[in-house]
């Protein structure tokens, strides 16, 4: 590379300006500006305190450094420059300035040791850490430069010993303290943004167990690209539709659609955590549930089957509140399955296989205000809930299928 391209990689790194700021810059940006604001301040001091003294080059000087704080603030606030504000204020005017100070009136006056601030303050801005650690090793060697200058060096002026003690406490005190005020708004920003970030974070976390199954969620965070697909031995399906939604929704404006959905599904989804249940998703007005995953579960088939009796007297509850009544289908199947998660950016748990597809056949073939199930179901269920034949019927792709209605849970003995 050459060396013009070297100069202008290294200009382009200074006056960057952040897309978009992270928690760091978003730092950097406030201790910058509360650093100008205190250089302005201390330089106008200086000011009064040199003309005083009739110190005449560290008087004019002072003129050209309020200006430059001046303009780091411009900087920082209109265009967002850390780099080049830092470059121009800390790592050039402060050693400059420091030099001078030392030529005009040595070291008594302690005003040198502010040369050590870029040294630190170097590593509260945006640079990578390999510029911020040569930076910093510049500034030091600067400094080190610095006081040797001043040891080996006659004072062009003399000052009067009060005013080098003045000066030099002000000095001795301001630089300290100066970093210390710097450092404590850093630390207070930082944990702000922790505080954020973790607030942050736990609204992500919640989102993600919202959708997606605790067990599954925590096997996803701890291997984020292993696909998850999971081989069910036995679990129970149901699906529930509410009966005449389309020509009802006709009707309805888009918030009463939507407020009538979330009303009834609402209520499912207490009564499948109530039963340790799964819902699986809900497709327009159908409802899907399962027992017995991700994670087996004891009777799976008769906590779906008492999730079906609740759904049915929480809907005769709710019919109250609407004037043409509530009615729902409900079918239910019990086999294997297969589960997993679908897509990478809107995650999906779902559930695949003929038990699924018998479930769901079972709800479309099945009549208002009833609970359709399969032989197998059925054989599980007879000895604890009581059953109406409904017969055999032939359903398409499935060929002949003998069903029950289930009409209630027997009393205990």
């Amino acid at each position: 590379m050459s060396e013009t391209g070297a100069l202008r990689n290294v200009l382009s790194s200074i006056t960057s300006v952040p897309d978009g700021p992270d928690g760091e810059t978003s730092r950097a940006y406030f201790v910058s500006i509360v650093f100008y604001v205190l250089a302005t301040g201390f330089h106008v001091a200086a000011l009064v305190m040199s003309w005083n003294l009739e110190v005449t080059p560290v008087y004019l000087f002072n003129y050209a450094s309020i200006a430059v704080y001046i303009l780091c603030i411009y900087l920082v606030v209109q265009h967002g420059a850390l780099k080049l504000a830092f470059v121009l204020g800390p790592f050039i005017e402060v050693p400059l300035h420091a030099i001078l100070l030392v030529l005009c009136v040595g070291l008594g006056v302690a005003q040198f040791l502010f040369a050590v601030l870029p040294v630190v303050l170097v590593f509260l801005m945006p640079f990578a850490w390999r510029t911020r650690m040569l930076l910093s090793a510049a500034s030091a060697l600067i400094f080190l430069f610095i006081v040797m200058l001043g040891l080996i060096h006659e004072p062009w002026y003399e000052i009067p010993q009060i005013w080098v003690y003045f000066i030099g406490a002000f000095c001795a005190l301001g630089m300290p303290l100066t970093l210390a005020v710097l450092f404590a708004i850093n630390q207070k920003a930082a944990i702000v943004a922790e505080a954020k970030l973790e607030a942050e974070y736990a609204r992500s976390e919640n989102l993600l167990y919202n959708l997606l199954p605790e067990g599954i969620a925590a096997r996803l965070k701890l291997e984020p690209d292993t696909t998850i697909a999971d081989d069910l031995p036995k679990v129970a399906i149901l699906f529930a539709d509410i009966v005449d939604f389309t020509p009802r929704a006709a009707t309805f404006p888009p918030d009463k659609i939507v407020s009538f959905l979330n009303t009834i599904f609402s209520r499912f989804d207490e009564l499948a955590e109530k039963h340790g249940l799964e819902k699986i998703k809900t497709i327009g007005d159908a409802y899907m549930v399962a027992a017995g995953m991700p994670s087996p579960v004891g009777d799976p088939v008769h906590r779906i089957a008492q999730m079906a009796l609740d759904m049915h007297e929480a809907v005769e509850e709710l019919s109250t509140e609407f004037p043409d009544g509530l009615q729902i289908r409900v079918g239910l199947h019990a086999g294997p399955a297969v589960a997993g998660v679908i897509g990478n950016k809107k995650l999906f748990y779902d559930v695949w296989g003929e038990t699924v597809n018998t479930a769901s056949r079972m709800e479309s073939h099945g009549e208002p205000g009833r609970i359709q199930v399969t032989g197998p179901a059925h054989e599980e269920l007879k000895g604890d809930y009581h059953f109406e034949h409904r017969g055999i019927l032939n359903i398409k792709g499935m060929g002949a299928v003998e069903t029950w209605w289930l009409t209630g849970k027997r009393a205990s003995d």
